[in-house]
C-alpha cells in the first residue's frame, strides 16, 4: 500500500458503457460511461511534438494508485478507460501494470497518453 500522503492527486477513471450498432455489434459508448474517484501521483514521463504534417503535443505519463478506489472498492482500470485529472484527460496505455510485495499486490502502475492538436 502507498501511504495516503504520497498520493496527493484526486483523478476520475472513466470506463466506457456499451451498446448495440445498426448490425447488433457492441460497441463503445462514452455517454453511459461510469467514473470512479482514485487518488493517484501523476507525473509526466515524455513530451514531444509531432510536427509531420501536423501540430500534436503527445505527452505519456505514470499515474501510481493503491488497488483500490476512494470509497475502497477493488479498483478495476483497462486500456479502453479514460483518466481525467486537472482539466486533462488521457487515454490508458494497455492494462495497468501491478506491482507486488512478497504478500500480496502492493499498488498498479498505469501508463497513460495524451495527443492535443
Amino acid at each position: 500500500m502507498i501511504p495516503d500522503d504520497m498520493l496527493p492527486h484526486l483523478v476520475d477513471v472513466e470506463h466506457p458503457g456499451t451498446k448495440l450498432d445498426r448490425y447488433e455489434n457492441e460497441v463503445t459508448d462514452w455517454t453511459t460511461s461510469t467514473h470512479t474517484g482514485v487518488q493517484a501521483w501523476m507525473q509526466q514521463n515524455t513530451g514531444s511534438e509531432d510536427t509531420d504534417q501536423r501540430n500534436a503535443q503527445i505527452g505519456e505519463w505514470l499515474m501510481l494508485c493503491n488497488p483500490w478506489d476512494v470509497d475502497g472498492n477493488a479498483l478495476t482500470v483497462h486500456g479502453s478507460a479514460r483518466v481525467h485529472w486537472n482539466d486533462s484527460t488521457w487515454e490508458v496505455i494497455g492494462p495497468p501494470g501491478p506491482a507486488y510485495e512478497p504478500a500480496e499486490l502492493h499498488h498498479y502502475e498505469i501508463r497513460l497518453k495524451t495527443v492535443e492538436g
